[in-house]
């Protein structure tokens, strides 16, 4: 949980720092990519070093990712200029990528099924507890020290991880083990999902959605899906076990957290944006509405393991996704008067219902395999959800640029001449709108410049608001999409027998034998 608190705390602790980095580093056009760079390589690595853990031990794989995201903590920290620390954040990620996964394969290795359902509930809320700590973390540090210990006050908490996890946890291995390296899957995984990130990640900003760098980028990550699809069917031990999808619950399962991921960020992205240039709340009003929709994720992660080992995987899953989708459409039907309590409202039920997801869809997938494969399976959820997450943001993100320069277009449209001419090049660019509304102080000194422009606030606000609907829409939609996926996630009557025997000391007859390495506490 240390481990997992230090990793999840860094994204919120750095976009917090992001423009104080900018005033010192430059590099204003590839900001993005401080972000970006973390994501990718975070998201590539999981499922290698979820497999690799399967293969040669857990306890040596976490303490590699903590020791690898804590160089990359150093010299972030040191970067010279803004290419140095896109550079360093992507090595943070690899680092990432293999501790998280790896923690929460050990609870599915480590403890009982009586105990894994608390244990997940307590981890998964390690993300809401971070997102919460994050900001203010970051905002004091830059204030009061220097934007450079945001990375700094990792090796603290990292020095304190390896310790524990040191002392803790003892692993033995079969000596007939012979474990093969699937270098060909690792490799051609990396490059399809590396290209296809690049792709949703580049389209809209760097390159035109419809450009032949676009065309090409999507065209070779899906030749090299294929590739990856043949070697992984030949390998002896393949990366990410295609059989392992044939399995019902591990294929929903799947589906759940991907298209979660889409959800989850057009709340937790676009909501605190709605807040400042929509409705013209300051940043703390931001903040309290992202803490009204965190705080009951925190709870319901930490409920939903509960009642996932007790009610079953099927109708927990179903039951939080529902009230997320209940929480959602409410916001496809906000406007530029809405009162922000009413926004908060809304989202503590979305973000109490997306919580008691995260648990039971890990536990899900850890019961429907053999205890040896438990890091790969694990690594699947939050690979999923990252890459959903990724590509929805970034469609999302394009819908929404779109919608407010049409918006911005018509509004145009009723300036009378000559001021239309005037106006027309600042209204012809939505993301120096957006930018403009969404900061007090930027609204401000232009309104003491230009004082007619104070006429069109409300129209402009107004537009926004209109821009950022379809996205509550979209998510809205995908939420019942992932209601309808969840159908096909089974909780065994079994399972649950044997969780309730284990709460009052029976053997935990589900388990397979001893793994290969096996874990033991």
């Amino acid at each position: 949980m240390t481990g997992m608190l230090l990793g999840a705390m860094d994204q919120t602790i750095v976009a917090t720092a992001g423009p104080t980095i900018i005033s010192q580093l430059g590099g204003l056009s590839v900001y993005a990519w401080v972000f970006s760079a973390y994501i990718l390589t975070q998201t590539v690595s999981m499922p290698i070093f979820g497999k690799l853990s399967d293969l040669y031990g857990r306890r040596k794989f976490f303490m590699l990712g903590l020791g690898i995201f804590m160089v990359g903590s150093i010299l972030s920290g040191a970067s010279q200029d803004i290419y140095q620390l896109v550079v360093f954040r992507a090595l943070q990620g690899i680092g990432s990528g293999a501790f998280f996964p790896v923690a929460i394969a050990v609870i599915g290795a480590v403890f009982p099924p009586a105990q894994r359902g608390r244990l997940q509930g307590v981890f998964a809320s390690v993300f809401g507890i971070a997102s919460v700590i994050g900001p203010s973390a970051g905002s004091y540090l830059v204030q009061a020290i220097d934007w450079r210990w945001i990375f700094y006050i990792n090796l603290p908490l990292g020095i304190i991880s390896l310790i524990l996890i040191n002392m803790g946890l003892r692993e033995t291995r079969d000596p007939n083990a012979r474990p093969v390296l699937d270098w060909l899957g690792i490799s051609s995984l990396t490059g399809w999902i590396a290209l296809l990130m690049f792709g949703f990640l580049n389209g809209g900003t760097t390159y035109p959605w419809y450009s032949w760098q676009e065309a090409t980028l999507f065209t070779s990550s899906a030749v090299l899906f294929i590739v990856f699809l043949i070697i992984e069917r030949r390998a002896v031990e393949p990366v990410i076990p295609l059989g392992m999808f044939r399995i019902r619950t591990i294929s929903s399962a799947s589906a759940v957290s991907f298209l979660r991921g889409v959800s989850f960020y057009a709340v937790i992205i676009f909501i605190p944006l709605f807040e400042q240039a929509a409705l013209g709340g300051s940043i703390d009003d931001g903040r309290n509405i992202l803490y009204a929709f965190l705080f009951p994720m925190v709870a319901g992660a930490m409920i939903g393991g509960q009642l996932g080992t007790r009610a079953g995987y099927r109708g927990v899953t179903f039951g939080g996704l529902a009230m997320m989708s209940a929480g959602l459409f409410p916001l496809t039907t906000l406007t530029s008067s809405t009162h922000a309590t009413q926004i908060m409202q809304y989202v503590a039920v979305t973000g109490f219902g997306l919580g008691i997801t995260f648990p039971t869809v890990v536990l899900a997938i850890q019961y429907s395999v053999e205890r040896r494969q438990i890091g790969i399976a694990s690594s699947l959820a939050q690979f999923m959800g990252n890459l959903g997450g990724t590509i929805g943001l970034a469609i999302l993100g394009t819908i929404q640029v779109n919608a407010f320069g049409s918006k911005l277009n018509d509004l145009l449209l009723t300036i009378k001449e000559p001021f239309r001419d005037l106006a027309r090049p600042t209204l012809s660019d939505p993301n120096l709108i957006g930018r403009i509304l969404a900061t007090p102080e930027a609204l401000a000194q232009v309104i003491r410049t230009r004082p007619e422009v104070a006429q069109f606030i409300p129209p402009l606000r107004d537009a926004f608001a209109q821009s950022v609907i379809p996205l509550f829409l979209a998510g809205f939609i995908v939420s019942l999409a992932s209601i309808f996926a969840s159908l096909f996630i089974t909780g065994s009557l079994k399972q649950q027998i044997v969780a309730r025997g284990a709460m009052a000391g029976g053997p935990d007859k589900d388990e397979p034998k001893a793994p290969t390495p096996s874990v033991v506490a």
